[in-house]
Order: structure tokens, then sequence, then C-alpha cells
């Protein structure tokens, strides 16, 4: 396997791993980079169908000796709880916090509009879920209703540490508003099913019911 081969597919075993892209849409993404960084001599279509196809074959059968609930199917659980808390929890929000925040801002308005009032938001980006299938870290971000207000951002770290550890996480945080929550030994197993489970279980909509019905 060359460099860019390896580069390639430890970049689509993240989005095979995520649980939140069909088959057809890695593909589609892959091929997308492949003509993006110029590598279309080096690597065929036929390769990148054949070595995506494999990779996700290999997760939908492990997914079927899952032990569950998962860590994933915990986390899910523990961010229902926080929206259900008033506080915004969204999952895969963008690829870096820059995203994450728009996203979350985006979502508080609607959620204001509909006459709720949130008290805080959190979340995990793609680069936090790529670190997560890597390594077994998960990082939450935090931040509470007014921005660079440490005294809110605090009270919300401690809200979602509490949600993490009642449902049985690792959790490590030095308890600063400007250091994110860090989740250890997390196991990320997720197995995609279709593009509407995707976003009624992940998705924008979640955020809104939880919080607003």
């Amino acid at each position: 396997m060359t460099e860019n081969e390896k580069y390639l597919r430890d970049h689509f075993l993240v989005s095979i791993k995520s649980g939140f892209l069909s088959l057809e849409d890695i593909i589609a993404e892959t091929l997308e980079a492949v003509e993006d960084e110029g590598w279309g001599s080096e690597i065929s279509e036929e390769w990148v169908n054949e070595n995506v196809k494999r990779e996700y074959e290999k997760n939908v059968v492990a997914s079927k000796s899952w032990q569950h609930p998962t860590d994933t199917e915990r986390l899910h659980e523990v961010f229902d709880n926080l929206c259900r808390e008033k506080i915004v929890a969204l999952h895969n929000a963008g690829y870096d916090t820059a995203d994450a925040v728009y996203d979350a801002q985006d979502i508080w308005k609607d959620i204001e509009d509909a006459g709720t009032k949130p008290i805080g938001y959190c979340y995990y980006h793609g680069q936090d879920l790529e670190r997560v299938i890597e390594e077994g870290i998960l990082n939450i971000g935090f931040y509470g209703a007014k921005e660079n207000n440490d005294k809110e951002a605090i009270i919300i770290g401690n809200k979602v540490v509490a949600a993490f550890k009642a449902a049985g996480f690792n959790v490590e945080w030095n308890g600063a508003a400007s250091r994110r929550i860090a989740i250890q030994d997390f196991n990320w197993q997720n197995n995609f099913t279709s593009d509407e489970e995707v976003e009624e279980k992940w998705g924008y909509e979640r955020v809104l019911d939880l919080m607003v019905n």
C-alpha cells in the first residue's frame, strides 16, 4: 500500500466507523479526495470501491457481536438527557470548534424562537470523532449562554461531567472553562443504517424536539 493509499484508507475508516455515512457517500467522498489531490493516475476507482466496501462490510459484521448498550449508545442517552436539561447537546457538529459553535448558535436561535431558553451547549466535532475512533478519547466542548463568561461555562461543564459520570463513563476535567472535558477509554461502536435514522437519532431536529417539546 502506497503512502497516499494509506492516507485515504485512514480517512475512510473513520467515516465507516463513525456510522454517520452510507457506503455510497463514503465511496463518493473518497473518489472526490482522489480527484482533488490529483492521485487519479495512482489510485483507481476500482481500488477505492474494493477497499471501502471491504472495510465497510467488516464494520457491519463486527456490529453483530457488539455488547449493548455500546459506549456510543450511552453517549446518545447522555446527550438526550442534557437536552432535556436545556443544554444544547450536538453530535458530530461540523469539523472543528468554529463549525460546532456556529451550529450551536444556529439551533439556539430556533429553540428560543420556539419559546424555550437554553442555558448552555456542548458538542463534539469531526476532529473529536477522528480522535475517539483512533485513540479512544472523546473530547467534549461546552459553553454557557453568554460568550466569554467563565462562570456560566463552568456551571455547564459541571453538569456535563455529572451526566457522563452518572452514565458510568471515565471522565477527566480540571474544572477550568478553557479546558475541554475528556471521556477516557471510549470505545466508539456505531453502524450506519439509513440517512433517515442518522438524522432522527443524531441530527438537528432531535435537539429541537427534546428541548422544545
